[in-house]
């Protein structure tokens, strides 16, 4: 049985029906044994006066006169076919078993209230009670909906839960961030990783690690790195300025400190993930199948449904199910151990009887390059990627390794905005590999996607590939030759485009031919003005790998009827760096990231002078 809330202005049309003398409400069973669906009047029923409404894809609909069907000559209503017995073009029927109902005028009816006018006290009345109705029937399909995993939310989708054990996950452990600085502007990039541990200075002792991996750059004192507690509870909410305590150095960083005290912080488990937990909880009851399988192993922290793969051949391998699992990278060997008996308990208690389950959790995260495998995807004819597995022979990771070029939305951006957007490209590029689960396939467009969707960003450029061809295609997308292999981040390189680099030009000319019939220093004016224009224009087609030197500008500017270049300098200014080369006519090889721009080009007289 399906509820759907009635809509208010049905209310209405019944109530004033039944006060003035109709028939409002005679019911239906939409079944095909149940036609014809005969009016029950005796009376000669007024056919324009017929409306007919119940439920069409599980909502209430107002069926249309002669579109969806039709008022017969016996008092039948007749639903508009086509020849092959489905809804006519364009008609509208409703769900199969589901009651429908249609109100109808009689010619002999007794009216006893006939004013149906608007302001009228019939139309009043029935407004009135249409409201409350209508309220009323949205309340209970709030009911009805609360009942079931799939349409109950928040309060009610956690006493469902509760049915079978499962409790959604709040945010327990308290978080904030700290500052790690140093007294001196660093000399190089100092990284601090994600899942460094620090330490209160005072009792009672808590320990946070940093959840993020974040750099101090060149040049800076001080980052800002989160962190998050790694017990529970109230115990990690500490004042601010006790975090103060590195349990490992770092080299280059000479203290930490909290400036705020930590809090409660996150967002409790969402309601799809918690509908997630109870489908394998249901899957899981029974036990003895793939389903509980999954429902089972997904039990562990950090372990996704796409990490996991069952495959079985009832043919080739009767009796034999093949589980393949990427567990999640731990913090210590100690906890890898414990993960891995974990999860051989949770198969065995698990696992049908009389069936082997071939695994491969022991697989620890392999380290290094990866070596060719001899898979070659083709995708939509274009060019094939080639991917491979991890080296060692039961490797279950495929590394895969990422160049993202940046175009910013402005020339002019301070160091700290261009190495907060190099993280957040960095960040987005590593969440886009690590969802990826067993045998799933990198989507070139959909890490484009992400890129652009970041704040400041113009324009990206995405090269991505497997760690173990790197000569083959890197605009593709990266598909595994191995069902069983799981892509993870390899090496992430970010570079920023757009660093700013000002040229002052100066050039001299040698007039010839008609140049030298008029004035001269008009006629060099000239020749100045068009080598502006060919130098910019040779700019913009430089290729990225080209190297900026003193024939390559002279080049740009080609000999005339009426002019020759003779002589060529420039000096440089990077404008984002604050650093201008007084050195003249330094070469300077481009990477095709930097922006060129003539600040002047000056006649080598006038520059003198």
């Amino acid at each position: 049985m399906t509820y759907a809330a009635e809509p208010y202005a049905q209310f209405v049309d019944d109530l004033l029906s039944s006060l003035t003398g109709g028939t409002v409400r005679e019911q239906f069973r939409f079944l095909p044994e149940n036609a014809p669906y005969k009016l029950a009047a005796t009376g000669g029923v007024l056919p324009r006066s017929v409306r007919v409404f119940g439920l069409s894809d599980a909502a209430y609909f107002r069926f249309r006169n002669p579109t969806d069907y039709t008022v017969g000559a016996d008092q039948s209503i007749v639903w508009k076919a086509a020849s092959d017995g489905t809804p006519a073009k364009d008609a509208v029927w409703p769900d199969e078993a589901s009651a429908f109902f249609a109100s109808y005028e009689t010619a002999d009816a007794v009216r006893l209230l006939t004013d149906r006018n608007t302001g009228s006290v019939t139309r009043l009345l029935a407004e009135s009670f249409a409201r409350e109705f209508a309220v009323l029937s949205r309340q209970l399909e709030a009911v009805y909906q609360a009942g079931f995993i799939e349409t109950a939310g928040g309060r009610d989708l956690d006493q469902l839960a509760l049915l079978v054990g499962i409790v959604r996950r709040r945010r327990l452990a308290a978080g904030g961030t700290v500052i790690f600085g140093r007294s001196t502007p660093a000399p190089a990039d100092v990284t601090i990783n994600a899942g460094t541990r620090l330490s209160t200075v005072e009792p009672p002792a808590a320990t946070f690690e940093t959840t993020e991996d974040r750099t101090l750059q060149r040049g800076n004192l001080t980052v800002e790195v989160p962190v998050q507690a790694l017990e529970p509870g109230a115990g990690g909410v500490v004042a601010a300025g006790t975090i103060r305590a590195m349990n490992r150095p770092i080299f280059g960083i000479e203290s930490v400190d909290n400036p705020q005290p930590t809090r409660f912080a996150g967002s409790d488990e969402s309601d799809d993930a918690l509908r997630a937990r109870v489908r394998r909880a249901h899957e899981g009851a029974g036990k003895a199948t793939t389903g509980a399988l999954l429902s089972a192993l997904t039990t562990l922290p950090g372990l996704r449904d796409k990490d996991i793969r069952i495959a079985e051949d009832y043919l080739a391998h009767p009796g034999v199910v093949r589980l393949t699992v990427a567990l999640p990278e731990m913090s210590s060997e100690a906890e890898r151990v414990a993960a891995i008996e974990k999860a051989v308990e949770l198969i065995e208690a698990t696992r049908p009887v009389g069936v082997r389950i071939e695994h491969n959790i022991d697989a620890p995260l392999p380290a290094g390059v990866a070596t060719p495998g001899p898979g070659v995807v083709a995708e939509d004819g274009e060019e094939p990627v080639t991917v491979g597995i991890a080296s060692a022979a039961d490797g279950l990771f495929m590394p895969v390794d990422a160049t993202v070029e940046l175009t910013p939305a402005t020339l002019a951006l301070s160091p700290e905005a261009r190495a907060d957007l190099e993280r957040k490209a960095r960040e987005a590029t590593d969440a886009f590999i690590d969802e990826a689960g067993i045998g799933e396939a990198l989507v070139y467009n959909k890490l484009v996607a992400s890129l652009m969707a970041l704040t400041g960003v113009l324009d990206v450029a995405v090269e991505i590939f497997p760690q173990n061809a790197p000569g083959g295609p890197r605009r593709r997308n990266v598909v595994p030759d191995n069902p069983q292999v799981r892509p993870v981040t390899g090496v992430i390189d970010v570079r920023i485009g757009g660093a700013l680099i000002m040229l002052d030009i100066t050039v001299d000319f040698t007039l010839q031919g008609a140049g030298t019939l008029g004035d001269p220093a008009t006629a060099r004016e000239v020749a100045r003005s068009e080598a502006a224009t060919r130098l910019k224009d040779g700019f913009a087609a430089l290729a990225s790998g080209a190297k900026l030197t003193v024939p390559l500008l002279m080049s740009m500017v080609p000999d005339t009827a009426t002019y020759k270049l003779t002589d060529l300098h420039y000096h440089a200014e990077y404008v984002d760096a604050g650093v201008r080369i007084h050195q003249q006519d330094v070469e300077l090889p481009l990477s095709g990231l930097e922006r060129l721009w003539i600040r002047r080009v000056a006649l080598a007289s006038a520059a003198t002078s």
